[in-house]
């Protein structure tokens, strides 16, 4: 029987108190209903149920574990917290089968899915088009992917025509009617009173209301009557006298009583010799209790007296959900399929496999254009420029560029995920948050090692027949050093593509990471040698990208380090940087 258990949850963020001591519990068979105004804190609560924030002090589980420690967790908990979060260059079918993929779903499971929440007309569409109503059907999909038995849906109704709003509430009542155990945050009060069995009401961070929904409603739903006259003061302290409870309207000369019928009223004002302006019955709506409820004055901790008490839920004979059980996984398998996922990402949108084709086309491209003009120069050089001509490193000259279009791809990797918020898919597919930056870093690697090979193998050719054309000295493969520059200038996309992964982690911002970038790999080098000297010495020599670049030389240089001592230098300061990179990975919240 899978359930949620929060036990004094706490979350602030610096001075502010986001959720305050907060504890419930979400069962099986039952829409939970969890109600709170914009900033109540619903939000950062679901956050910490899936582990994409860290609590403050207190806990929550999953059947008794943190979601962190569940084995395939789209098999268990289904989530949408932002419907939004999905890359608008990816179509639905694409993105939900990377999130498959991480979690060994059947790709089939994706088409039913999409049947189900009514896109599957329009699974080769680009998200970027859709509706908000549309955001919202496909995240109920992804939700729904796993066959869960868990459900956690954040303001699931945003978007939905009238239409989707009776779907959903339909497909809610079913999936409770499985036996699964389904919660769902809200503001709108009148939609949890048809739509939820069970309900949490949170304000300012602080729990008021935890109940079944037919006692809510019998407490709070009822009539009453409306009260004007021009001493209300007088006649409210005779109604309270003889039990009448009172509460107080928007207008300072009429307040509302309940307990008492309109003739017990009558005689009250008579004898008090009080006029009554109005009386007239009124009923009180599940809407104006929650708003008095939350109202923040009511939250504060000196007036308790409106809250609901605890109560406990009837006991049901529930179904336990049919989900589809998959085989045992080792974590190597679990690995690789969290990389699998990651090359769907990757080619499933423009972004990637135009930048790998625009470092091709730039790699080859610059070669051209550098090998011609050393070419023609190469008559006018003096004897000892002459002697230390290097035809290979000459054609590989234009590194820079693809050292920085695959540091741009790398960073995005991240990036891309912040800014569109599909982090949060990612980390609810794959909550480790280790083994999910490993499988985008080896995913960074692949890509920057075959890119970077075929760009710089690419160059070499085509520099090299540009300085043969114009009768300059030209290397072979067969070259003393050559092939293992073109290895070089391939282990030095791989490490430069890497960084710009560790970049695009610290920073979670594209154009900072962009800017960190151009400024590594095209700055820094550009002006070093104005620095005084020692420094300017040092930067030449030791600056990580410099260094690297000496992987691509195939003649020695006293003043320069030697080209594997050089790479070195590149890969160590990459691995410092992925190391901070992942720290902070682990360390921040989603």
């Amino acid at each position: 029987m899978s359930s949620i258990q929060a036990t004094s949850l706490t979350k602030r963020f610096g001075q502010v108190t986001a959720v305050d001591h907060v504890t419930f519990s979400v069962r099986p068979g039952e829409v939970t209903g969890f109600l709170g105004r914009n900033g109540a804190g619903k939000t950062t609560t679901l956050r910490m149920i899936l582990g994409l924030d860290r609590p403050t002090s207190g806990t929550v589980t999953i059947d008794g574990v943190p979601y962190s420690d569940l084995v395939d967790p789209l098999r268990h908990v289904g989530s949408l917290l932002d419907a939004r979060a999905v890359q608008p260059g990816r179509s639905p079918s694409e993105h939900l089968l990377a999130l498959a993929r991480s979690n060994a779903i059947d790709r089939r499971r994706v088409g039913e899915v999409l049947e189900t929440v009514g896109l599957g007309t329009v699974a080769k569409r680009l998200v970027g088009t859709f509706s908000l109503g549309m955001l919202q059907r496909l995240g109920l999909a992804g939700a729904l992917l796993g066959d869960p038995s868990i459900l956690v849906l954040d303001e699931p109704l945003n978007g939905l025509d009238p239409e989707g709003i009776i779907w959903f509430r339909g497909l809610m009542r079913q999936m409770a009617a499985e036996g699964r155990t389904v919660l769902v945050s809200s503001h709108l009060m009148t939609e949890m009173s048809v739509t939820a069995d069970r309900l949490l009401i949170i304000s300012e961070g602080r729990l008021l209301v935890d109940s079944d929904m037919e006692t809510f409603q019998r407490d709070h739903e009822h009539e009453e009557l409306h009260v004007r006259t021009p001493d209300p003061q007088t006649l409210r302290g005779r109604v309270v006298d003889v039990g009448g409870a009172v509460r107080d309207l928007d207008d300072a000369t009429t307040f509302a009583v309940s307990g008492l019928d309109g003739s017990t009223i009558g005689a009250l004002a008579l004898h008090a010799g009080v006029q009554l302006d109005e009386l007239a019955p009124a009923r009180r709506s599940l809407e104006e209790a929650f708003m008095e409820l939350t109202a923040p004055s009511a939250s504060d901790a000196t007036a308790p007296a409106r809250a609901v008490p605890t109560i406990a839920p009837p006991v049901r004979s529930v179904k336990p959900p049919a989900v589809g059980a998959a085989a045992p996984r080792t974590p190597f398998t679990r690995f690789r399929d969290s990389v699998r996922s990651e090359l769907i990402k990757f080619r499933s949108t423009r972004t990637g496999p135009l930048l790998v084709a625009g470092t091709l086309f730039t790699g080859v491209a610059s070669a051209v254009l550098l090998s011609n003009a050393t070419g023609q120069r190469y008559p006018d050089l003096k004897e000892d420029e002459r002697r230390s001509f290097d035809p290979t490193y000459s054609s590989l000259r234009g590194r820079s560029f693809v050292q920085v279009a695959l540091g741009v791809l790398g960073a995005l990797t991240l990036t891309s995920e912040y800014g569109s918020d599909t982090i949060v898919p990612s980390l609810a597919a794959v909550p480790g948050r280790g083994q999910l930056f490993a499988a985008k870093a080896l995913t960074t690697a692949s890509i920057g090692l075959a890119t970077g090979l075929a760009a710089n193998t690419g160059a070499f050719l085509a520099g090299q027949a540009m300085l043969k054309r114009s009768g300059a000295p030209h290397d072979t493969f067969r070259s003393k050093g050559s092939a293992r520059a073109v290895l070089g200038g391939g282990l030095h996309s791989t490490a430069a593509a890497l960084l710009g992964l560790g970049i695009g982690s610290l920073t979670r911002s594209t154009a900072a990471a962009l800017a960190t970038i151009f400024g590594v790999e095209l700055i820094v080098p550009g002006i070093a040698p104005a620095f005084p000297k020692p420094l300017s010495d040092i930067l030449v020599k030791f600056w990580p990208t410099e260094a690297g670049a000496r992987a691509l030389a195939t003649r020695p240089d006293p003043k320069l380090l030697g080209p594997w001592a050089g790479l070195g230098v590149m890969v160590a300061s990459t691995v410092v940087v992925l190391g901070a990179a992942l720290a902070a990975f682990h360390r921040r919240d989603a």
